[in-house]
């Protein structure tokens, strides 16, 4: 490598002898790291606080002396100012000159600072594929699950509760009456009393149903459970709680179909369900029509 290469080398780089390790030549960038001169260093070593003298002796040259090379050690220098920088050395002994090393040294500091900035862009890319993902799977309205997401997990929870010898329920609700708020009072009315529908299911649903809103007015709800009867028996709750509650200074009731197996698939238990919701509003609405798969 010639003066003008190693003058231009892009990182602190220093070339000594194998063995005491005198400096035969530094390029600029090695000088500032270390914080001296050509004048006032004549031994590599000397900058070198007692444990790295001893990494080199006892690691670094016996590595140079069989391999010919060694990467990525972390060393210690004392600055004239008596601070210690720790720095990061690649050494190489030249195949044609057994009698001098190359050293490639640079700030350690510097190579964390960048570790660490790969580490803060690699969380925000993962937060922003986080948020993407809720995004994706939210309905925006409610902020329950959507249509896709809903369906997705469902299909997960039968194999589950298949595994586990649990029942599983479908539950579909409807509000009642819907069409007529929107077309009396309008879609912002409509749309606050949809909210507010969402925030009662999320309040009153245990944390390990799935709750969404699947389109419009409609919601549903999937849930396993060790008793047959359950889903039937929170879906006479909800309409207890609906029936109770001022939604926008309103009486909103909901009609309710639920569909609860042990063994039958997701779309059976949908079809199942949507069918049951329409024979509650058929017969009245504000109640359910509940099957459960022998």
């Amino acid at each position: 490598m010639s003066k003008v290469q190693l003058d231009n080398f892009p990182i602190g780089l220093v070339v000594t002898t194998a063995e005491g390790h005198a400096v035969l030549h530094g390029n600029k960038d090695f000088y500032r790291l270390c914080q001296q001169t050509p004048q006032s260093l004549s031994l590599l070593t000397s900058i070198l606080t007692p444990a790295s003298k001893i990494i080199v002796e006892s690691f670094v040259m016996p590595l140079l002396l069989h391999e010919g090379h060694c990467s990525e050690i972390q060393l210690t220098i004392n600055t004239p100012s008596g601070d210690k920088i720790p720095v990061l050395v690649n050494a190489l002994m030249h195949s044609a000159e057994k009698d001098s090393i190359y050293w490639a040294i640079s700030s350690a500091q510097k190579r964390d600072d960048l570790y660490q900035e790969l580490i803060n862009l690699r969380n925000d890319l993962e937060d922003k594929a986080e948020r993407l993902k809720q995004l994706s799977e939210t309905d925006e309205l409610t902020k329950l699950l959507n249509r896709r997401a809903f369906v997705a997990d469902a299909r997960t929870m039968i194999k589950q509760a298949k595994r586990n010898n649990l029942s599983y329920s479908f539950m579909m609700l409807d509000i009642d009456h819907f069409k007529h708020i929107n077309d009396q009072l309008g879609h912002f009315v409509g749309d606050k009393v949809i909210a507010d529908v969402g925030a009662l299911l999320k309040k009153y649903c245990r944390e390990n149903d799935l709750t969404a809103r699947i389109g419009g007015e409609e919601f549903a709800i999937f849930s396993t459970s060790n008793a047959t009867d359950s889903a039937s028996q929170f879906a006479e709750k909800l309409l207890k709680v609906f029936s109770s509650e001022d939604i926008q200074g309103l009486n909103v009731t909901v009609s309710i179909g639920v569909a609860t197996s042990l063994s039958d698939d997701f779309d059976t238990l949908y079809k199942t369900a949507d069918r049951l919701l329409y024979q509650a509003k058929k017969n009245g609405r504000n109640q359910f029509c509940a099957h459960f798969f022998t």
